[in-house]
């Protein structure tokens, strides 16, 4: 081998291996550090740490769970309780959101186009508003509910009122379920062994559990005085709760089954035809499998992300996990030992449903994809593939459809222009049958600027429109050279310096801890995306780097950002931050810190998966060049990374763009905080749907940008 045939010579073992112990030294010492760091602050406020409290009584009432807690109990059954809250509310919501999502979805496909159309117009409004904001919504439409007196009863022994929903109780059967469950499963198993008599042996075993189901109490709801007694009484808050993650998830999950669909090969459909399958055989021995293995990971990526926004309770008073952790920092001052045991509990749960996920996904397709050549049902009309037999079923669907959605615009129409009150105060809204604008209108100061006194509004009203106007050119100036872009950037970027800091006309400089509204939501957008994308391909350069330790940390440092939820990162950076940085740190730092790593970590993920689809001759013809790492990153994988992740690191954008509305979690006064500030007062309460609907119509013009921005460079390819 000549030596031209290896022009940079690997490096020694002995150099890995310094290197990786160096790494490890350094990440060490740098963890020790902070902990005794935050250690002798704690010390200085008087405050012991360590777990011990775990076994101290936690002096507060879990209001609602199915584990019985009271004031003198410890603070470890306490958390063990809203542990069980958060698994509760996700057992509850995952199947509903799979069932909703799946029937969304494949009213999404349907070949007649008035339906599918109803479908997106469900879908895109729940995808690009933020889930907290819809989480609002329902619990202020719930507390609408009348009262017990007249709640509702949908079905017997089921009351609706705005105390939250009381249902039948079962009490005694889970040991009976549990056996026959048990006697299934084992027959499932073993029937593949044993035959069928296996199987017919377990069905009776579990008849026999289900026969002595006489011995269980059904305990039925009743109006007592002023109250209710018996049966389950979930909160408002419970089903606010549920309500909003399924809606929401089933949202994403409907594109899930969508697109999955559209990736079934048609080859095996013809093959089913072929074999003279009925549709409905096609669609269930030969569509469905195929479409669920495809769709199985980016389904487990929802359910687990549906366990991590159940944390949004903590807005709306619901105990669950993080609220409760979040009472015990209150109380305690431990705020690293609480948010030590939440990260380690939403990890553990992370891990725990992503590996069984995983598992079965392995397990499904340990046969191979099968036909991966040839088109896809996507590449051609549904109508095509199945033919309609029966046209004026057609033509009923398509009357009802347009009936429904002529009534449904109709009644939206009336309620939201016709009947709307526009200007006056509450008194003009209460005998109004149509929507109260007026609340909008008459809290528009608050919504954009917060609190900021009458003087800030002026300068932050221009900061406003040069960050907005620095936006529309990022995203909408494509013909426009790179220079002149640029140049204009700086322009803007010094428009709302200028603006901020009072020069040159000698204005008092507008702080951070002055900003609210619509500043501090553009701002938290801009800069955490800004901050977010160098960080993120640092982090993705890390793991793929040849550094054993680097490759660790990074990896450990992105795996526990996406395992624990924003809301646990965002209260980690309120509590812990001020004790590293001795104090004085503003709450928009604080937020602008928890927004920018949680961006940045998922960035790095997109950013990674586009270095990976680089070939690696083109490194290696970079560096034959002469051209060092620094410039062949910069000159040659980069601006090919780009264009790969650009579609998928929008997607991220955008999540990040709703993100910012948990701020209000933490004390920071955007333009989420303002809406319920606005509807926190008595006057304007009855009025909050209209105020949230304004707030929403923000956010999803801003998601909508986006994505159409994602889409225009995926149809360009660049």
């Amino acid at each position: 081998m000549t030596a031209a045939a290896v022009p940079f010579p690997a490096p020694g073992p002995w150099r890995r291996w310094l290197s990786t112990a160096a790494w490890c030294l350094a990440l060490g010492g740098m963890a020790a550090v902070l902990l005794l760091h935050i250690e002798s602050v704690q010390t200085a406020r008087g405050i012991q740490g360590g777990f011990g409290f775990l076994f101290q009584p936690a002096g507060f009432r879990i209001s609602e769970s199915l584990l019985g807690v009271t004031p003198d109990d410890p603070y470890w059954m306490s958390i063990a309780a809203g542990l069980v809250n958060t698994l509760t509310v996700a057992l509850a919501a995952i199947p509903l959101a799979t069932a909703l999502g799946l029937g969304l979805g494949l009213l999404g496909l349907s070949s007649h186009p008035l339906a599918a159309r109803c479908a997106a117009l469900v879908i895109a409004p729940l995808r690009n508003t933020p889930v907290l904001l819809q989480l609002f919504v329902w619990y202020g439409l719930l507390l609408r509910l009348p009262d017990l007196r007249q709640a509702w009863s949908p079905l017997p022994s089921v009351l609706l009122s705005n105390r939250g929903l009381a249902l039948p109780a079962v009490h005694g059967w889970l040991p009976y379920a549990a056996a026959a469950l048990a006697a299934l499963a084992l027959g499932w198993r073993a029937r593949r062994r044993w035959g069928n008599a296996a199987w017919y042996g377990a069905l009776a075993a579990a008849l026999a559990a289900w026969a002595l189901l006489p011995a269980m109490q059904v305990d039925l709801p009743a109006r007592r005085g002023l109250g209710l007694q018996g049966g389950w009484q979930p909160s408002i808050e419970f089903a606010a709760l549920t309500i909003g993650l399924v809606v929401f998830h089933a949202a994403y999950i409907a594109d899930i089954v969508r697109a999955s669909v559209r990736a079934v090969p048609v080859g095996l459909v013809e093959a089913g035809q072929a074999l003279g399958l009925t549709p409905r055989r096609v669609l269930r021995l030969v569509i469905a499998p195929y479409a669920a293995r495809v769709a199985l990971p980016p389904y487990a990526n929802q359910c687990l992300a549906l366990v991590k926004n159940s944390t949004l309770a903590i807005a709306i008073g619901y105990q669950e996990l993080m609220a409760v952790i979040n009472t015990v920092i209150t109380q305690t001052g431990l705020a690293l030992e609480g948010i030590a045991l939440a990260v380690a509990v939403y990890l553990a749960l992370a891990l725990g449903l992503g590996g069984g996920l995983s598992a079965w996904n392995a397990r499904h397709t340990r046969h191979g994809p099968g036909d991966t050549h040839g088109a896809r049902l996507g590449d051609r009309p549904l109508s095509a593939a199945a033919p309609d037999a029966r046209p004026w079923r057609r033509r009923l669907v398509s009357a009802v459809l347009a009936i429904a959605l002529a009534a449904a615009g109709w009644a939206l129409l009336d309620w939201a222009v016709l009947r709307a009150v526009w200007l006056g105060d509450p008194a003009a809204c209460a005998d109004a049958a149509g929507a109260c604008w007026a609340a909008v209108g008459e809290n528009l100061p608050l919504l954009l600027f917060g609190t900021m006194a009458e003087a800030d509004r002026a300068p932050a009203l221009a900061a406003c429109a040069a960050l907005l106007a620095g936006v529309a050119l990022t995203l909408g100036a494509g013909r426009l050279p790179a220079r002149a872009r640029a140049a204009l950037l700086v322009a803007l970027l010094a428009a709302v310096a200028c603006a901020l800091s009072g020069w040159p006309w000698g204005g008092a400089a507008i702080g951070p801890q002055r900003w609210g509204g619509l500043l501090v939501t553009l701002i938290l957008a801009i800069a955490a995306l800004g901050a977010a994308v160098p960080l993120a391909f640092a982090l993705a350069l890390l793991r793929r780097s040849g550094s054993r330790a680097g490759s660790l940390a990074a990896a450990g440092l992105i795996e526990a950002a996406r395992g624990v939820p924003l809301v646990t990162q965002l209260l980690f950076a309120s509590f812990v931050l001020p004790m590293l940085l001795g104090g004085g740190v503003s709450k928009f730092s604080m937020a602008l810190a928890a927004l920018t790593l949680h961006t940045a970590c998922l960035l790095a993920e997109v950013l990674r998966g586009a270095l990976q689809a680089i070939p690696p001759g083109q490194m290696m013809a970079a560096r034959a060049l002469g051209m060092g790492p620094a410039a062949a990153h910069a000159y040659v994988i980069w601006p090919q990374a780009r264009r790969i992740a650009a579609p998928a690191a929008l997607g991220v954008f955008v999540g990040a763009v709703k993100d910012t509305s948990l701020v209000s979690i933490i004390g920071v006064f955007d333009v989420l905080g303002a809406a319920k500030a606005v509807v926190a007062g008595t006057a304007w309460r009855p009025y909050h749907v209209e105020v949230y609907l304004a707030v929403a119509l923000l956010y999803f013009a801003a998601s909508l940008v986006l994505s159409r921005a994602a889409r225009r460079m995926e149809r360009v390819g660049a």
